[in-house]
């Protein structure tokens, strides 16, 4: 199943520790705008007031809900540049613009502690302007800003210092010395390769714009500009590289790629240590370096206008794909094809201001607005399932997913093709149903397909209501199913009956109430019988008369509590004196085998869900439930009215009740919380207090109120 990118929020998708402060810093600003958010394992840090506080919010683990010592830190000045994690070490290097640098840890016990500080500038007068961590040489670097104090000009010097001996922090005086690597560089970004350092040069034109890699073991630079490149050699290791120099011996390149070739921007995989160049005319060319200096170096041609592309968006790598960011759209680009997959809009009302800072060790890519920060994840798209090509491979063990399929065709849009599918399907079962089935999962469902054929056998004329306009051919049908003499299977009785009674449920009950009489309680001897076959439960028959073949209680409940329910307490009140008057039996065999019908049609009355109840249908209901004695059944009864909104019949019930002070008590408080919840309490608020039970000592009310716990348990 094909996937697409959806937006999460972060604080549902893992767990934050402080969950309070993240959503007062993030969601409602209470400490200003959010200015640059990181994200790496298990941490999460967001810096506001352009970066002169930083919050650090870790991620809950499974034994303790929130950390002992959290990092925070409040009035940066200078403010914050960086925040570097070096996942290895568990550890993040925080840099501030004047290169002041500290180094804290995040320890087993969930402790954020302060291993070292120092500074990676040499003059108070210097500023970084871009820093980063390499995860292999465990080496900062850096470009720093250094003002002269004669003339006043700034220029730019690329440098470098070890800060790790593998995973273990050194102290202050133990860090190698700083080191330059390139002087007179312009304003540039820096960025780690496999096995050196990115130089990213974006000049606005006429000014060409360019991709310096430097590599480590070599000591070698390659300059990329458009398709050209140009490799320069050093021939004395310890000497850094001056730009200048560098620039006057690309001077041909520059001079071609003037008019052309101009940057848009670049995206930067911290995963693969890859560097995505976008060029004008939206052209994308990947920058790799493996152990050569340049290793793969391609174009690809973007499916996106170059004006379309709003001036300082933010490109990004996620998962295969170029990202995209504008303030009011995210687009993902397929890496290889340059095609547009995927367009994801903002939630209403918001724009996006940035993306997350994410380590190496990352996986996740994150998006933040003013008041929240997403993760960008993959969500699963719901396709059309081609049935017809699936069973066509014949790779299922039994035909029941292809019957369960042309059913749900047959009630969606039936027709003679679908029919005859099941016709041949029923064929082939009948041909093969007296063979062993060769799996177990045949063996397992060969029962339920003989049921469902079983069911098939009912005449489909009974579930054709169009056939049946007439009152007088409804009459003749439920007096066919009815007759002991039909030779009609009781499943097949009941199948019919009901969908007679779903289609025309008042010709129906007047055929079926015709067949007894319950309008007085005087019930005659002969008639003791019949009604006793017509009350026996739905899976059964009873043998005692033949007269009427198919048990009928529970039809005629369902159909007088929608159509007549005033005359169905009465109802029921015969069937449970007809029960209680059985013949020949002894008191002892009746109170262990007696039905309980107003049980019984409670239990029916329940099945039903698509009936809108009426005050005279809420009453019936209630006085069959009362009359069933069920365990806690005036509660019962209470929220049932409740939950209809029959707010005149519960207080009428209630009222009922006023002489027993617990069950009053329990009732009145049930009734006086829903009336509450659904803002009605201020229109009975008379009939209600005047209703307030009598507390007359504290030990009853304590009593009342575990009494009144367990009844809500």
């Amino acid at each position: 199943m094909s996937t697409a990118p959806i937006l999460f929020s972060l604080e549902k998708t893992v767990p934050i520790c402080r969950i309070q402060l993240y959503r007062d810093v993030v969601c409602k600003e209470k400490y200003g705008p959010l200015d640059r958010v990181w994200i790496c394992p298990g941490h999460v840090f967001v810096s506001v007031r352009d970066g002169r506080q930083l919050y650090t919010f870790d991620t809950k683990n499974t034994t303790q809900d929130e950390n002992k010592g959290c990092l925070d830190l409040q009035n940066l000045d200078p403010p914050l540049l960086e925040v570097l994690s070096y996942d290895a070490n568990q550890s993040v290097y925080i840099v501030q613009q004047n290169g002041y640098v500290q180094c804290w840890k995040f320890r087993a016990d969930r402790i954020w502690i302060l291993e070292q500080e120092f500074n990676i500038c040499n003059s108070n007068r210097s500023e970084v302007t871009s820093v980063c961590l390499h995860p292999t040489h465990n080496t900062l670097y850096w470009c720093e800003k250094r003002t002269t104090s004669s003339s006043g000009q700034s220029v730019f010097c690329i440098c470098r210092r070890k800060i790790t001996n593998g995973e273990e922090t050194v102290s202050e005086h133990e860090l190698g010395p700083v080191e330059a690597i390139m002087h007179n560089i312009c304003l540039c970004h820096l960025h780690p390769l496999q096995h050196g350092l990115a130089i990213v040069i974006k000049s606005k034109p006429p000014l060409v714009s360019m991709v310096i890699y430097w590599n480590q073991s070599s000591n070698s630079v390659t300059m990329y500009s458009g398709p050209y490149t140009l490799v320069v050699e050093n021939s004395t290791s310890s000497q850094a590289f001056d730009f200048t120099s560098l620039a006057f011996k690309f001077i041909s390149i520059s001079i071609q790629v003037r008019n052309k070739y101009a940057m848009l921007g670049y995206a930067y995989n911290t995963q693969k240590m890859e560097l995505t160049i976008i060029e004008e005319g939206s052209v994308m060319r990947r920058l790799s370096a493996g152990s050569r200096m340049c290793d793969k170096l391609n174009e690809v041609q973007l499916e996106v206008g170059a004006d379309k592309i709003e001036k300082g968006a933010t490109w990004f790598c996620h998962q295969g794909n170029l990202g995209l960011l504008h303030k009011t759209k995210l687009l993902l680009f397929d890496m290889d094809s340059g095609k547009l997959v995927n367009s994801i809009a903002p939630q209403e009302g918001s724009v996006f201001l940035g993306m997350c800072n994410t380590s190496p060790a990352s996986v996740v890519s994150a998006v933040y607005t003013g008041d929240n920060v997403y993760v960008i994840m993959k969500q699963k798209k719901k396709e059309e399932w081609d049935f017809s090509t699936t069973s066509s491979l014949k790779d299922f063990q039994t035909t029941a997913l292809h019957i369960a399929h042309l059913e749900q065709e047959k009630t969606d849009n039936p027709s003679t093709k679908v029919k005859q599918s099941l016709s041949h399907l029923k064929q082939t079962w009948q041909k093969s149903k007296d063979q062993k089935p060769g799996t177990k999962l045949a063996e397992i469902v060969a029962p339920y397909l003989e049921e469902y054929w079983k069911l098939e056998n009912i005449s489909t004329e009974a579930f054709q209501p169009s056939k049946l306009a007439c009152p007088t051919c409804v009459e003749d049908e439920v007096l066919h199913i009815l007759d002991p003499n039909s030779s009609l299977l009781m499943s097949d009785r009941h199948a019919r009956l009901l969908s007679l009674a779903h289609s025309n449920p008042k010709q129906v009950l007047a055929v079926l109430e015709s067949q007894m009489e319950f309008d007085t309680d005087d019930i005659s001897a002969a008639q003791i019988q019949r009604w006793q076959c017509i009350l026996a439960p739905d899976v059964s028959v009873s043998p005692v008369s033949s007269d009427v073949a198919v048990p009928m209680f529970e039809h005629i409940c369902r159909l007088l509590y929608k159509l007549e329910p005033k005359k169905l307490m009465q109802f029921v009140k015969i069937c449970q004196m007809i029960n209680d008057q059985k013949v020949g039996v002894s008191a002892f065999i009746r109170k262990r085998q007696a039905i309980h019908y107003y049980e019984r049609a409670v239990v029916c009355i329940q099945d039903i869900d698509d009936v809108v109840t009426s005050p005279d249908s809420a009453q019936a209901f209630v006085s069959l439930l009362l009359a069933s004695k069920q365990e806690h059944c005036e509660t019962r009864a209470l929220q049932f009215y409740l939950d209809a909104g029959q707010w005149e019949l519960s207080l009428d019930l209630l009222r009922d009740y006023c002489d027993n002070s617990q069950l009053h008590f329990l009732l009145f408080h049930r009734l006086l919380d829903k009336f509450n919840k659904e803002d009605v309490l201020t229109d009975y608020a008379v009939m209600v207090f005047s209703m307030m039970p009598n507390i007359k000592s504290l030990s009853s009310v304590t009593e009342l109120i575990i009494n009144m716990a367990y009844i809500s348990a």
